[in-house]
This record gives structure tokens, sequence and C-alpha cells, in this order.
């Protein structure tokens, strides 16, 4: 699984320190509602998780990005992602409503009834912002900082493969419009075909929990600064600390007190 070399549209991909290997290519994102890590017992409103492959190492790292919804706080890059999901749901309702109309159906079911209940407006997203780029998970309005706490840890799903952990410690503030948008798309989205609801909300998780005795690090800005400002003003940085990109620094959501958990989500 190493890096593609054909003419394929390049992938995302980010280059990990201390790992022994090159940039890795971005292999999948997650997103949870809620988060599935803690932070000092602290839960969020949801996580998006980035997962990539060490072809040595031959384990997942992934990359948590902790979401937390705020009045009035539209991150318009992720309203780019939303709106490509917006899209799939969209497109998706419409042919399973097409499916549904050429099948005979006595009663709606009371899963149908509560999902109509749900259901927002495709013209709820959006707002007619124009893509000028394209979407990037690396976006500064998404990595405010380049510290983590990290850890050796697994999926908590099937197949529970090891997972490298890296879990940011500045959040990633969306509005709540955003938050129920993202919810209603993941927990509602059906296959056009069959009407299957592609995610198993309703079904219940099941979390793994975490040792006790788990081994964790963190790094903070004693340790290194973001490879910008490391540029402009030497290792040490500069006396007014700067965050990814040269952008403003941002203070860390919590100070070393306890490591990341994985929260238990009924």
């Amino acid at each position: 699984m190493a890096r593609r070399l054909g003419e394929e549209p390049d992938p995302p991909h980010t280059d990990f320190s201390a790992i022994g290997y090159k940039a890795l290519d971005m292999l999948n994102i997650d997103i949870k509602f809620p988060s599935e890590h803690t932070l000092c017992g602290r839960s969020f409103h949801g996580e998006m998780q980035y997962f990539f492959y060490h072809p040595i190492r031959k384990v997942l790292i992934g990359i948590a990005w902790l979401l937390e919804a705020q009045v009035n706080a539209t991150n318009y890059h992720m309203q780019q992602l939303i709106d490509e999901f917006q899209h799939i749901y969209d497109t998706n309702n419409v042919a399973c409503n097409q499916t549904l109309n050429n099948t005979t159906l006595n009663e709606t079911s009371p899963k149908e009834k509560l999902v109509q209940s749900l259901s927002f407006s495709s013209g709820f997203h959006s707002r007619g912002l124009k893509k000028t780029k394209p979407w990037d998970p690396f976006h500064s309005d998404i990595q405010k900082t380049v510290h983590f706490w990290g850890y050796t840890g697994s999926l908590t799903e099937p197949p529970c493969s090891s997972v490298l952990w890296r879990v940011m410690d500045v959040t990633v503030k969306i509005s709540f419009e955003q938050l129920y948008q993202m919810k209603n798309i993941l927990f509602n989205n059906r296959m056009p075909e069959t009407c299957d609801y592609t995610s198993v909300h309703f079904n219940g998780r099941v979390n793994r929990p975490v040792s006790p005795a788990l081994r964790y690090y963190k790094c903070t800005r004693s340790d290194y600064v973001s490879d910008d400002e490391r540029d402009l003003c030497g290792d040490e940085g500069c006396d007014v600390p700067y965050g990814k990109d040269l952008e403003q620094y941002v203070q860390p959501e919590v100070y070393v007190t306890g490591p990341p958990t994985q929260a238990a989500v009924n």
C-alpha cells in the first residue's frame, strides 16, 4: 500500500514526523457522533477521523479531530465537505423514493415515519457559497494545531485493527446547524436500490473499553513549533507564537492532565 505512482489524481497526503517513512496517502475519513475520544473525561459533539497506512510497520495511523458545535460558528470550509455529502444524500433519496413508488406498500414503517420527521430540506445547506478550490482536509479552518496526544490503540469496530492514534489538541468549531445537517445525512442516508439505511445508528453501537494502563504521550509547543514558524524564526519559534500556516496560535483545549480515552456510546 505504498503511494500510488500512476496518472490518477493525487489523493490528500501528509508527512508524519518520527515514523520513519515519507508522506502517506489518506485512505479514509470517518465521522462519528458523538466523539469516540474524550479529553480528560470531556466528550464532544462529534469526531472526524483520518486514516493512513504505514507500509513498513503495517499499521494504521489515525488522526482524530474533535468537533465542537457553537452558536454562530459556521465553518465555511467544512461546509464544502458537507455539501458534497448532501448531494449524495439527496441523489440517493430521490432514487429511493422512485424505488418506493414502484413498490406496493400497505403502510409506512415506524422507522420511515421517524426519518420523515427528521429530514431537512436540501436548501438547508451551502447558502449559495461558491466552491473555488478542492476541499482540503488540512485547511486552517480544520487544522489549527500541530500538537496532539498520541497512543497505540485500535479501531472501535471490526476488524478492531491496531491504530497509532493522534488526537489533535484543538477542536474544530462548527455551527449547530452544520452539526444537525451532518447527523441527518449520516443517520438517514439510504441505498438507492433497496432503501436500506447505510448507518447502524438505529441499531446501537458497540465500543471497546481502553485499558486503564494505556501508555500515551503529548506533543506540545515546548517540543516543537510548526514548520512555517521554524522557517520564520528558527527552531525555538517566534516570540509571538504562530499556528499552522502562520495563522493565529490557538491554545490547546486542555493541558496535560490525563490520557485520551474512548467513550462508551449507547
